[in-house]
């Protein structure tokens, strides 16, 4: 997972919406935490209770802030309207990541990165990563 993560983030130049999919404990946040770890970030961690998070990103040419979103708790999408999401997926310095994206896929935005995580044994993932452009 750190590995395809790491990969996944050394070739992005510009603001994307990365959308994770995959079941309970698949390997989510563990993948948002390597991306987060070759940005320079420490302490990542889910915001299952707060929504969204917000972590400034210091040590990369292009982009400024990630944006870590999960929508476990959320029963449909009106319940995300105000977060500004066009805003935060406009704007090329953002990276965000969307955990849980299902419940918003009428929403998301054409150019995304999709990730699909299987869990084929305790400790090993099937990752599947479609571009959208």
């Amino acid at each position: 997972t750190d590995e395809v993560a790491t990969k996944l983030i050394s070739s992005i130049s510009s603001g994307i919406t990365i959308c994770l999919y995959g079941h309970m404990a698949a390997g989510k946040t563990t993948f948002t935490q390597s991306i987060s770890k070759y940005l320079g970030l420490s302490r990542v961690t889910s915001p299952t209770y707060l929504i969204m998070k917000e972590y400034k990103i210091e040590n990369h040419p292009v982009l400024k802030r990630l944006y870590h979103l999960d929508l476990y708790r959320l029963h449909s999408a009106e319940e995300i309207k105000s977060f500004d999401l066009e805003e935060i997926w406009n704007d090329p310095q953002n990276l965000l990541i969307i955990e849980w994206p299902e419940i918003i896929k009428d929403l998301l935005p054409d150019k995304r990165i999709d990730i699909d995580i299987k869990t084929t044994s305790e400790n090993e993932r099937e990752i599947t990563i479609t571009k959208n452009t």
